[in-house]
């Protein structure tokens, strides 16, 4: 027998006993997977870098012709003082610079030119 207090427990708790069959869960939506942006060649010339660009490796090489030999010109013992090691190759730089300098300038407007001109 049940007592009066378990009867009131059982009916305030309700367990629904049968889902309702309009009830179903939420379908998933399958997205399909991303695909590549098309390939444009203008995007590979930017990521370009100086090493495998001829035209800019050959303006990165004449730039640290020049700035090696302005910079022997002003700070000359600094330079001289590092002839040897890693840093030696920024004294054979500004030697080249001062020993060929109508050689470099020359290259520095041609290059110039084909920058005004275009690539």
């Amino acid at each position: 027998m049940q007592s009066q207090r378990q009867r009131l427990l059982l009916n305030s708790i309700s367990i629904p006993l049968e889902t309702s069959p309009t009830h179903q869960p939420p379908k998933r939506t399958i997205y399909p997977p991303p695909t590549k942006p098309p390939h444009h060649p203008s995007k590979l010339t930017s990521k370009m870098t100086a090493l495998f660009n001829f035209q800019s490796l050959l303006l990165c090489i004449l730039l640290a012709i020049c700035t090696c030999a302005y910079t022997h010109s002003v700070f000359p013992a600094i330079m001289d003082r590092n002839k040897d090691g890693a840093l030696g190759i920024f004294w054979k730089l500004a030697r080249i610079g001062e020993r060929l300098s109508p050689y470099v300038s020359i290259c520095c407007i041609f290059m110039a030119g084909s920058m005004l001109v275009g690539q």
